[in-house]
């Protein structure tokens, strides 16, 4: 999800919504943010609509009352199939607290909990208003950290801040709570009512897990060209993911090339690599790095995920750690029943319908993932796809996918890996090309 820019629909009526969303290919999906201003004209029936279309949605209503009636708002909010909410951290733990626990159980059965945040310091505030107007004597910074460090507190999945204030809140929570950005404006735009504002890149660069971006988008005299662009600014440095997952894998040596003395496969094939994925469990940064280089990947792909299935055995750590990140259950599935006990292939449990997908270290033919796939089919699991850490992409394995109609999302790949080794010096030009050669025709490929 956090690929796509938030675009804010700051309009009054469900008309205006329409004839923006008319400017949009039909089959792009969103991420939208319903405020104040349109919920308490159109209602929840607007949220349904915009659900049903397939667009995610953050429903920003801001709530701040007593535990009890927050409590029992989020309940009912619960049931709208939202992705984010949030309230204001100023109404204190126990009403954060009160509005989690609303949540986790408004939530329908088999459903993904929505994301809640809270809300800190609001963009449009300056530091001489919150004095000011608060009377809050601190530096807005330690204010926003201490909302923070309190959302923290009562079990939050992040905040709403600023993206000057992101750093130190990471510093202050931990790297993997969620800062969603407003006041996002591309070089050379007006601020408008914003006062603490970015770019898109500098958001990325700062370490802002969501941005949400209005009237750059919603008044721009091209809409969708406009989201294009802050698309493309906001994920330019998620793309570097490839090569830096890459660089990891060959730096602890989970990855090895040796062209001139191939390594034999179980399957009898000799290859110029071999790749131990299973290796990254003992670098805390490296399986970091790809836990979360995986949850990007499952919710720009997958974003109805509802259950991780990771494959034994190298699947599962790296399956744990992603449902970690996403909030997610998780369940993982043996190459065959086991042949005592109950007998069960699938550890964990799954719901009839349930989206699924499936986590695998790496990928060469695909064989044993797609029949875990097919193995969760079985159990009543509707597969969405796979998500890989490393694919040798090897034409049987895109045969294999092409055929079973799953799509297969992964982290880095063999041609991304070489090119890798030939910059760090691992490999000559002359291996580099022996490589290559390799990955064309694998079975018959000799070394000379």
């Amino acid at each position: 999800m956090n690929r796509r820019p938030i675009i804010a629909l700051d309009f009054s009526a469900w008309q205006e919504v329409e004839a923006f969303l008319e400017k949009f290919p039909s089959d792009e999906k969103l991420f939208v943010k319903i405020g104040m201003e349109l919920f308490y004209q159109e209602g929840p029936e607007i949220v349904r609509w915009l659900k049903d279309a397939g667009h995610d949605v953050f429903l920003d209503l801001k709530l701040h009352d007593i535990p009890n009636t927050v409590e029992k708002a989020m309940r009912g909010l619960a049931k709208l199939g939202v992705d984010i909410t949030c309230v204001h951290a100023a109404g204190g733990v126990r009403m954060m607290e009160a509005a989690m626990k609303g949540l986790e159980e408004g939530t329908p059965e088999g459903k993904k909990r929505p994301l809640l945040l809270a809300i800190t310091q609001l963009t449009s505030t300056s530091e001489e208003e919150m004095h000011r107007d608060q009377l809050i004597d601190v530096p807005l910074e330690n204010s926003v950290i201490h909302y923070a460090e309190c959302a923290k507190k009562a079990g939050l999945d992040g905040v709403v801040s600023s993206a000057w204030e992101v750093e130190a809140i990471k510093k202050a929570a931990d790297n993997d709570f969620i800062c969603l950005t407003p006041g996002i404006r591309p070089e050379g735009t007006s601020a408008g009512d914003q006062t603490r504002v970015v770019t898109p890149a500098r958001a990325k660069e700062i370490g802002s897990t969501f941005i949400v971006v209005g009237r750059p988008i919603t008044q721009a005299v091209e809409p969708y060209k406009a989201y294009q662009q802050i698309q493309a600014e906001w994920s330019q440095e998620m793309n570097k993911i490839e090569e830096t997952i890459a660089k990891d894998l060959l730096e602890i040596e989970a990855v090895f090339l040796n062209p001139t003395q191939p390594f034999t496969w179980a399957s009898g094939i000799k290859s110029p690599i071999y790749c131990d994925n299973r290796i990254t469990m003992s670098y805390p940064k490296v399986r970091k790095d790809i836990a979360q280089g995986l949850a990007n990947k499952i919710r720009q792909a997958f974003p109805d995920v509802q259950v991780i299935a990771g494959t034994a055995t190298a699947g599962i750590p790296h399956a744990a750690w992603v449902a970690e990140i996403l909030d997610l259950p998780m369940v993982y599935i043996r190459s065959k029943a086991k042949d005592h006990g109950k007998g069960n292939q699938i550890e964990g449990r799954i719901f009839e319908g349930q989206k699924m997908v499936v986590i695998e270290d790496l990928i060469s033919t695909g064989g044993s993932v797609l029949e875990a796939s097919e193995a969760a089919k079985r159990e009543g699991a509707d597969v969405l796809g796979v998500a890989a850490i490393f694919t040798y992409e090897l034409p049987k394995g895109k045969e294999n996918f092409d055929k079973s109609g799953l799509p297969l999302v992964t982290l880095t790949n063999y041609t991304t890996l070489i090119e890798a080794a030939l910059q760090d010096n691992y490999i000559d030009e002359q291996e580099l090309s022996l490589l290559k050669s390799w990955k064309q025709d694998p079975e018959n490929w000799l070394t000379r």
